[in-house]
């Protein structure tokens, strides 16, 4: 018996395959292995074709199979048995040849008759075999032919048709096929809940321009539609004037993937395949499960900007704000400004800031070797360098840098330079082709056309999505969206950005724009129902929502250095800029949030790298000479992420400890830092690093490493991890604790200087202080024997705060003494006698010293259990009465 089907989920070209396929198989019986899209049934409710259902279908009687429109088994649901059956021959017609197989054969095990050639339709493979055949047709069977013909080339406008498909078409409509009735059957209207279905996919999409073409990525999770979700996605197509739509729609349990495309460079069947589905470059669709719909749409995005390069625009590329030049400047005054801001080439503005040219540090240090510092810099300018405006391709940016080898390109929007193309810019951009290709040459394997690897522009949206509370997903959406209708660039960087990618929790935002932070701060306040704190003498501000959580906002901005260990001096730049200001690569990664590239990771200084390799590096080699507390910091993010110091980092750290520049820093600023490193999780760790790197000394010159000290903090952790586990809610300064341990092991009189230097906030002063002179006297009396009543601990060590609590434990080696302050902290200062003064006086006592008196007498009776109950204490409070 011989059995003709097509794809799950059947299509016109799948039906008309099947009715050409059975003028070549007489007798075949026709089935459809499971579905099939609206058209086609309200089709065939007026047209009787014979139709067998799968149900009546006895599969071992079948001895031949013939597949239309498909070569995957995985598309004819329980007919996929009948592969590898001896017994079952397989024929194959498709027109959607396998771009991994040589032409003429298939990755099946065993395929008996294989036809699958690059037209725009199965049916017309079919009609060319009737064709040669001579088998005529009827005009009803010419129609149908005609239905699948015109409906899979779009009517023959696709750019899939091919002149065999318009050859096939005369050939249907030779045999008599009514056009009115193919016109008829492909027309529909719009339902209620297409129209739904649309709206939804048009609110989730995303627009892509990659090599030159419009593609839509649009999600969905409109579940009412239960009719050809293709046919909606074919006319979201047509109403946007798309190259291409990649729609991913979420359907009970599982999620369709259905593609569409104009342009067969843009190959949707690939797309489908990556997700076990099949089709060809211009229709192709997949069902998934076990995934969700973000992760979908992740993985879309990243296919379609791995495969397709995005066509990239001066604007995209370029660095604003620029930094340039008047006209009447002096040479000095370019050497000054160039060094100032780290820069080789300046644009030269006349007076009504109109470009007029470009000078660039080689030409002003001849100049100054020349002895013409003040000089004006205008007849040194050169006026005949290429320029670009904002709308420039990037690619004809490119070949002009390296044919002129010109380092440095002005963008020009009419007369006034709004950015600039240096050559690091043109090596980020570059550098994901290398690294492509590098890849390939390593997998022995040429790139595909087009791919694009690129750590550069990752999109990170779903990590956001996944890893934020939802309220302040919402906010950073609405930053974007305020970003972008008011003509700025919205950024969230630093920590935060370094933390998501880590996978560790932090809700310390801080955006950074490219425009007036304040000015934004406040739209963005008001949108979001949220008070706004400003600064306006740095540019920043702080919002701050009503359920407690802060969003810090700040001017992008580029600072430079006075002298070494000078607080910086800040202006406004550029997010490149202003990134590089920051201390450490990791800390360099930003996150654009503006709609439409919401999500984009921003890695101008190879921070991703430097997290995956777990190293902590520097931006240059002067970041330590011009703030000498990065030493502190590169320790405690060392310590704190388990990270390793890089090699020229770790080199730069110890020429700072030679030159002795921490001693120029303020007390504090130091302590500043010192407080943030005792604060981590591990302490002592980050001490024992500091004492390897020769930098203890700098808290002060009698501090040294020794077994004493490392005995010392030990016991400390221990204090202190013991401590955490008692009381989980208690807040109290361990970097107190680790601060005095410290003191301990340096002559008293380096302790005073040290409190002097360093100004520690009068109440914890107070405690370090305890902790260092008082201990001495209140470890030798809990040590005394016989060992102290519980109401003798009780008094002794009253009053003390925990830290200095903590560090008796850590110090003494009395195990006697820890349970003594262990049972203080546990037990003793919870207790109260159950009298109260209004007892006493019910009593008859009258008010005054003595009810102190009795009370503390209580206490200590109830400490030292002599009374057990209210009425014991009110017997001995008589008692004491008498006395």
């Amino acid at each position: 018996m011989d059995v003709i089907t097509t794809h799950l989920n059947a299509d016109f070209d799948g039906l008309a395959s099947m009715v050409a396929a059975r003028k070549l198989y007489p007798g075949a019986l026709l089935v459809f292995p499971g579905g099939s899209q609206e058209t086609i049934r309200s089709f065939l409710a007026v047209h009787d074709l014979g139709m067998t259902r799968l149900k009546d279908l006895d599969l071992e009687q079948v001895t031949r199979l013939i597949l239309v429109d498909t070569q995957e088994p995985e598309r004819v649901g329980v007919l996929k048995s009948l592969f590898g059956r001896p017994q079952v021959q397989i024929h194959i017609y498709d027109h959607h040849p396998d771009p991994d197989q040589p032409a003429g054969e298939s990755g099946l095990p065993r395929v008996d008759f294989r036809k699958v050639e690059q037209v725009g339709a199965t049916t017309t493979i079919l009609i060319e075999q009737l064709q040669s055949k001579k088998i005529p047709l009827t005009p009803f069977e010419a129609t149908v032919l005609a239905l699948g013909l015109y409906e899979e080339t779009g009517s023959l406008a696709y750019a899939s048709t091919t002149p065999r498909d318009v050859d096939a078409a005369a050939h249907v409509l030779r045999a008599g096929a009514d056009l009115n009735v193919v016109s008829d059957t492909l027309r529909s209207h719009l339902d209620p809940d297409q129209i739904a279905l649309l709206n939804d996919l048009l609110h989730s999409s995303e627009t892509y321009y990659l090599e030159g073409r419009k593609v839509l990525l649009a999600t969905s999770t409109y579940d009412r539609y239960r009719g050809d979700l293709a046919d909606v996605v074919h006319k979201l197509a047509d109403m946007e004037g798309l190259d291409a739509v990649v729609a991913a729609i979420a359907m009970d349990d599982k999620i369709e993937i259905i593609g569409r495309s104009r342009r067969p460079e843009i190959d949707v069947g690939q797309l489908a395949r990556e997700f076990g589905g099949g089709g060809h470059a211009v229709a192709a669709a997949a069902s998934v499960k076990g995934q969700t719909l973000v992760e979908i749409k992740e993985r879309l995005a990243q296919l379609l900007t791995e495969r397709y390069r995005p066509t990239l625009l001066a604007k995209d590329v370029m660095t604003t704000p620029v930094k340039a030049i008047n006209e009447d400047a002096t040479v000095a005054d370019a050497e000054s400004r160039m060094t100032k801001y780290g820069v080789n080439v300046l644009p030269v503005l006349d007076g009504r800031d109109r470009y007029l040219g470009l000078v660039t540090r080689e030409i002003i240090q001849k100049a100054l070797f020349h002895q013409f510092g003040q000089s004006p810099v205008l007849p040194l300018v050169q006026t005949d360098a290429y320029r670009a405006s904002p709308e420039t391709p990037f690619r004809e940016i490119e070949a002009c840098m390296i044919e002129r080898n010109q380092r440095f390109v002005p963008v020009l929007h009419g007369v006034k330079v709004v950015g600039v193309i240096t050559r690091t810019d043109l090596l980020r951009t570059l550098h994901d082709d290398v690294l492509l290709a590098a890849r390939a040459r390593v997998k022995g394997q040429p790139p595909p056309a087009g791919q694009s690897s690129s750590p550069f522009r990752r999109n990170i949206k779903g990590l956001l999505r996944e890893r934020l509370p939802a309220h302040v997903y919402a906010v950073l959406e609405r930053a974007g969206e305020l970003a972008e209708r008011t003509g700025v660039s919205a950024f969230v960087v630093g920590g935060f950005v370094r933390d998501l990618l880590l996978g560790r929790p932090n809700l310390d935002l801080d955006l950074v724009i490219e425009g007036d932070g304040i000015a934004y701060a406040r739209a963005l306040g008001a949108e979001v129902t949220a008070s706004v704190k400003a600064h306006e003498r740095f540019g920043t501000a702080v919002l701050v929502f009503p359920d407690g959580f802060n969003l810090d906002v700040a001017t992008a901005r580029t600072e430079y250095y006075e002298y070494p260990t000078a607080l910086p001096t800040v202006e406004r730049s550029s997010i490149k800029k202003d990134l590089y200001r920051r201390d450490f690569t990791i800390n360099t990664l930003a996150v654009r949030l503006n709609a439409g590239r919401f999500g984009d990771l921003i890695d101008f200084y190879g921070g991703q790298q430097d997290l995956k390799e777990k190293t902590i590096r520097v931006l240059h080699s002067l970041s330590f000479v011009e703030d000498p507390t990065r030493v502190f910091r590169a320790i405690r993010f060392e310590q704190r992420f388990g990270f390793k110091l890089g090699k020229e980092t770790l080199t730069l750290i110890k020429g700072a400890a030679k030159m002795d520049l921490f001693h120029r820093l303020s007390g504090s600023r130091l302590m500043d830092e010192l407080i943030l490193l005792f604060s981590e999780e591990e302490p002592r760790k980050a001490i024992a690093r500091l004492a390897e790197l020769d930098l203890l000394r700098f808290i002060h010159p009698s501090l040294t490493w020794s077994p004493r000290l490392a005995a010392l903090l030990k016991s400390v952790e221990d204090a202190l991890d013991w401590h955490k586990l008692l009381y989980l809610d208690h807040k109290m300064d361990a970097w107190v604790v680790y601060f005095t341990a410290l003191l301990e092991v340096v002559p008293d009189k380096a302790v005073k200087d040290t409190l002097k230097r360093l100004p520690v906030p009068e109440r914890q002063a107070g405690k370090i202080r305890e902790g260092r002179f008082g201990s001495f006297a209140l470890l030798r009396r809990l040590a005394k024997r016989p060992p102290l009543k519980p109401a003798e601990t009780y008094r002794t060590l009253l009053g003390l705060a925990d830290e200095v609590l903590l560090i008796l434990i850590a110090k003494t080696k009395s195990e006697s003494v820890k349970r003594q302050i262990s049972a203080y902290l546990t037990a003793y200062r919870q207790v109260k006698p159950s009298l109260t003064g209004e007892d006493l006086k019910k009593l008859g006592l009258k008010p005054g010293p003595l009810y102190r008196k009795i009370l503390d007498r209580l206490l200590d009776a109830r400490l030292n259990g002599e009374v057990k109950s209210e009425a014991d204490e009110r017997d001995l409070a008589k008692k004491l009465a008498k006395l």
